[in-house]
């Protein structure tokens, strides 16, 4: 008798569990971001590069933008563009739908860790692992292709970068918090804060096709915009 009485309380302990749980947020819809094309006007100043860091911004040639080559943005890029995403949420995975570049993303939500080989295989948009503490969305991503930039104005990074997103939901509102992490070019990770607006419904992701009608190419010139900056390590 003492095995299906033990078997009952433990189902009982599982569904009491299961009802004390807090159900996620819904982040399915249209959102709308805060256009944000160099991240240092957010921060405040330059991030705490390194000297190899401070190096490639002083250099940075604007001329050679990935994405007028048609390249994908990366992850931080394509979430500050000043363009709307869906965000498709499902129990195992979310998926980021943006109109910029008509790129996604996906947020794999079951426990599965990065790929051991990630390094050898980069991604332009990286690969994402997440999980939920509370009301916010914690996203975890590595493997992101060095030659995407963090944003406009030319900030780069190396391959091993590591993006921390924090999604804070509050109604129609997002929190969005992105950590920066990347040896190679900076002496310690540093944070920037936005926020997302949720949009109505009835919206629809249009098409954006990079190499149609693209006379971006044609008019980038070499410049170097940034030779009067000075470093001046933390």
């Amino acid at each position: 008798m003492t095995k299906p009485i033990a078997f009952a309380a433990v189902l009982l302990i599982g569904m009491a569990s299961s009802a004390g749980a807090q159900t996620p947020p819904e982040l399915s819809g249209f959102w709308i971001n805060q256009y944000t094309p160099d991240l240092s006007r957010v921060l405040g100043k330059q991030p705490p590069f390194t000297a190899a860091g401070a190096e490639r911004w002083r250099t940075v040639d604007t001329a050679k933008d990935p994405t007028a080559k048609c390249l994908p943005p990366g992850p931080s890029r394509a979430i500050t563009a000043p363009y709307p995403l869906l965000i498709v949420q499902h129990p195992t995975m979310i998926a980021l739908l943006f109109e910029y570049f008509n790129i996604w993303r996906v947020v794999y939500m079951d426990g599965r860790p990065h790929p051991a080989n990630i390094g050898d295989n980069p991604e332009f948009m990286g690969h994402s692992i997440g999980r939920w503490e509370g009301s916010a969305l914690v996203v975890d991503t590595v493997g992101v292709d060095e030659r995407s930039w963090l944003d406009t104005a030319g900030h780069e990074h190396g391959s091993k970068l590591h993006l921390i997103e924090r999604f804070e939901i509050d109604g129609a509102r997002i929190k969005w918090t992105a950590t920066f992490e990347d040896p190679e070019f900076f002496t310690r990770p540093w944070s920037i804060t936005r926020a997302f607006s949720r949009a109505a419904a009835d919206n629809r992701i249009l098409g954006y096709a990079c190499t149609e009608n693209n006379r971006d190419v044609d008019h980038l010139r070499p410049n170097q915009p940034n030779l009067n900056y000075k470093y001046q390590p933390e």
